[in-house]
């Protein structure tokens, strides 16, 4: 058991092992941003990602200004969500969504800031890129199998 964090999700629906945390005492903020959830994942007891829901421009605005300034400079939004839609095996979509994104590929960590302006509602997803990896070759391993 992970100390202070508390399950709220597991995906049953399929064999990707996937279980989703919170932790107990979070402070629902980063910098002056203020958060409404985070939750972490993890994949076969490893540690994939953390997913941070937000609501409101100033947030999306507050929290893009910090990781503008942590990490520097972005994939643009077509190329971001080009990229999402190779990723998930999907062809990359040429219709405009109302949402801004941003990215950023590190050499263990991807970063991706949502924001959609519709809804007033954002996320921002900090992923480990080798537990991704190993997620994605053992799904594909065992839809290999089922065939």
């Amino acid at each position: 058991m992970l100390k202070d964090m508390e399950k709220v999700e597991q995906d049953k629906t399929s064999n990707t092992h996937l279980v989703w945390y919170t932790k107990k005492g979070d402070t629902l903020a980063i910098g002056k941003a203020k958060l409404e959830n985070i939750f972490y994942s993890f994949w076969m007891g490893k540690f994939e990602s953390v997913w941070i829901d937000f609501k409101g421009e100033e947030n999306f605005e507050t929290l893009k200004k910090e990781l503008f300034e942590r990490f520097g400079k972005v994939l643009e939004s077509e190329e971001l969500m080009k990229r999402r839609h190779i990723e998930a095996g999907r062809e990359p979509s040429t219709t405009k969504h109302a949402e801004e994104f941003y990215g950023w590929w590190g050499k263990n960590t991807d970063v991706v800031l949502s924001y959609s302006k519709d809804r007033h509602m954002g996320t921002l997803d900090i992923r480990s890129t080798i537990i991704s990896e190993e997620r994605r070759a053992y799904e594909k391993e065992k839809e290999k199998e089922k065939r």
